[in-house]
């Protein structure tokens, strides 16, 4: 086994002193589990934004299996070993790229790797583990699976007896294994790769809040061809059943429109709305009980709207106007027009009224 520089732990502040793991060089999880409670309560008392993930490699078994029974070499769980020692050393590489001021990345496990950091912004975090998740998919033979939460002041219980914290920190790194063993479970059963990333929100211990000037513990929805693998929370309001996302609502009343994969494999477009500003689509009532219900989520995309034919982009473009000031259905409409214009005389009168019709539409 590798030995470790100490001084390139990678800790910033949290769990200084900690021993490090032989095999990665993380801080061994003993260590980590006894500094952590402390830390992530302080944070959270100064108003701070917590990034809390765990990280899974996936098949670390089969990949084992498979290369005892082909290298003659290999034997017991050295093949796991060299899959942990890179998980540790491109972990440790990665961890001291980050902004972070506080924070550190430990083992847990076995085969998982712990991330906790005060961190500015949840989105740049979520980009950053898609990073690092990246990272380890090149550099292993097998991917690395990760969920994560961002946990706020508000997420604090209110009453705290004594040992609280650790008590607060177990449920956190619960809520996220099982967040993470849920979604492995669903991608094998639906055939899907892995090095998946699944998000999630801490167990609520009070009526959430809109949110304010404070840090945001939410994500933007997906958005082009982003896929989201998220944990999401059943909820009724006003008389109505909805589950709601680990994401931001969009801003206005209208909505907006998201594929959602259920863990039947069914899927199902729907329109989120925001509640207290956190993303929710309306979903019937689930059976009692269940408090989380995984879901994938995917933006649909808007129709593309049809291309402008250079005679009539070139005619819009001398009057200066712009096309967009026509209603889509009226669009297509005179796209249709236009293209089924008999002679070249027709098509010229068809673009002349198209650009007035434009010009009427701006008053001109």
């Amino acid at each position: 086994m590798p030995l470790f520089d100490a001084s390139q732990l990678p800790l910033r502040t949290w769990c200084e002193g900690s021993r490090e793991d032989a095999v990665t060089g993380l801080v061994a999880f003993p260590d980590f589990h006894s500094h952590i409670p402390r830390c992530l309560a302080a944070a959270l008392d100064s108003g701070r934004l917590v990034a809390l993930a765990i990280g899974d490699v996936d098949g670390l078994k089969d990949h084992v299996e498979r290369t005892n029974s082909t290298n003659p070499a290999s034997y017991g769980h050295l093949a796991g070993n060299e899959v942990m020692a890179t998980v540790g050393a491109t972990t440790r590489a990665w961890f001291h790229e980050q902004p972070f001021n506080s924070g550190c990345a430990a083992t847990f496990g076995g085969d998982e790797v712990i991330l906790a950091a005060v961190v500015e912004d949840a989105d740049q975090f979520h980009q950053a583990l898609g990073t690092l998740r990246d990272r380890l998919g090149a550099a292993l033979p097998v991917t690395v699976s990760f969920a994560l939460a961002f946990v706020v002041g508000s997420d604090l219980p209110s009453e705290r007896d004594r040992g609280w914290n650790h008590h607060f920190t177990n449920v956190l790194l619960a809520t996220v294994d099982r967040t993470l063993f849920t979604h492995k479970a669903a991608r094998r059963a639906g055939g899907n790769d892995g090095g998946i990333i699944a998000v999630t929100r801490p167990p609520q211990h009070r009526e959430p809040a809109e949110t304010g000037t404070g840090p945001s513990p939410l994500l933007p929805m997906p958005v082009g061809t982003e896929i989201m693998r998220v944990m999401a929370r059943p909820a009724r309001v006003g008389g109505r059943d909805f589950l709601l996302l680990p994401c931001r609502g969009p801003i206005g009343q209208r909505g907006t429109r998201l594929r959602i994969t259920f863990p039947t494999g069914t899927s199902k477009t729907v329109v989120a709305y925001a509640l207290r500003g956190q993303a929710a689509v309306p979903y019937t009532a689930v059976a009692t009980g269940v408090t989380r219900v995984p879901l994938t989520v995917q933006a649909v995309r808007d129709r593309t709207p049809r291309s402008v034919p250079l005679d009539l982009a070139t005619a819009l473009e001398r009057a200066g106007l712009d096309w967009t000031a026509v209603p889509a259905h009226e669009q297509a409409q005179i796209l249709q027009l236009i293209k089924e214009a008999g002679t070249l005389e027709i098509r010229a009168g068809r673009i002349t009224a198209a650009v007035d019709t434009v010009a009427a539409r701006k008053g001109r």
